[in-house]
């Protein structure tokens, strides 16, 4: 078996270090702005109602084209606030937005910088931010034999330095080692980039971009058997697409992470015949998933060892569990 996976919000838990996005944001703009971080709290929470009161025009926005939606996408929350504070007509977002512009040449300049500066922060201070079982799930699969492809938009060290705490050796994918071994990343992967097709599908209503040329490139030269992920516009779409018309690196199974912040649009408005196979709670049911569609052999004197307890998850069609 041969898993590519998403890492943040399926190995993870994003919480804390998109928590501390947000904080970075709203400490920035007061500083900028010259208001109280009180004011600029409330005015920040007042864009965020906003976007989130319209999840269908807001999101994660590249070149004018929505690569991931605001209630699908936990991350795409900050910078869907940034281009609401850079678009939006309003007096107080434009108050912002000057502030920004006095000091920086774009609103896009500056939210990367939130970003990126946020993200190396809270990698130097957090040894690991793994989901409960992450390692013991990750230990399960390669005693089974099977390879893991992390697919992920953050850096190939977050994935790399995160499960090296936890004794757990992923290569680089960009830098392969002489002797690879079952586990790699593909680092700043790219998903969030469009082709210039504007090829999509549409799910529940909405429009979601599957012309992903670094994501199908990954893909297609990894012809994984399985492929999961939290976000549908950027995990998933685009296998569930290939797999449809037969193309080929399609995989034969993909699943969903149903999480607290996953919209009913994803779980209920995809076709049908694109819908994903499973779908998870946590990733500790990824074992009993994998071993329900595959004949996995015991690699180790006793592979039930390395389980975590299983977390129950919502029945569905197929072979959801």
């Amino acid at each position: 078996m041969h898993l590519v996976t998403d890492f943040d919000g399926v190995w993870t838990d994003p919480s804390r270090e998109l928590e501390a996005v947000h904080h970075t944001l709203v400490e920035a703009l007061a500083l900028l702005s010259g208001r109280t971080r009180a004011t600029t709290a409330d005015d920040y929470a007042d864009f965020s109602a906003t976007v989130l009161g319209q999840p269908h025009r807001h999101g994660w926005r590249i070149e004018g084209r929505l690569t991931s939606y605001v209630d699908e996408d936990s991350f795409a929350l900050p910078t869907a606030i940034g281009q609401y504070i850079d678009a939006a007509a309003d007096r107080t977002a434009g108050f912002y937005r000057d502030a920004i512009l006095r000091q920086w040449g774009a609103v896009s300049e500056f939210l990367d910088h939130c970003y990126h500066s946020t993200c190396d922060r809270f990698r130097a201070t957090h040894p690991h931010d793994l989901a409960r079982g992450a390692e013991k799930v990750l230990a399960w699969l390669v005693a089974h034999g099977c390879q893991v492809t992390f697919v992920t938009n953050a850096p190939a060290a977050k994935v790399i330095d995160w499960f090296a705490h936890q004794g757990v050796a992923v290569d680089d994918a960009g830098d392969p080692p002489a002797a690879p071994g079952p586990l790699k990343v593909y680092g700043r992967a790219g998903k969030q980039r469009l082709g210039c097709s504007g090829a999509s599908v549409l799910c529940g209503g909405r429009e979601v971009q599957i012309d992903r040329p670094s994501y199908r490139a990954i893909l297609s030269k990894e012809k994984a058997d399985a492929v999961l992920g939290d976000v549908y516009s950027l995990d998933l779409a685009l296998p569930l697409a290939m797999r449809a018309r037969g193309e080929e690196g399609a995989p034969v199974w993909v699943g969903l992470m149903h999480l607290r912040h996953t919209p009913q649009w994803v779980l209920q408005g995809v076709p049908q015949q694109q819908a994903p196979d499973w779908r998870l709670a946590h990733v500790t049911s990824l074992p009993r998933l994998i071993s329900s569609c595959s004949d996995l052999p015991p690699r180790c004197p006793n592979p039930e060892a390395a389980l975590p307890s299983m977390d129950s998850i919502p029945a569905g069609r197929g072979n959801r569990a």
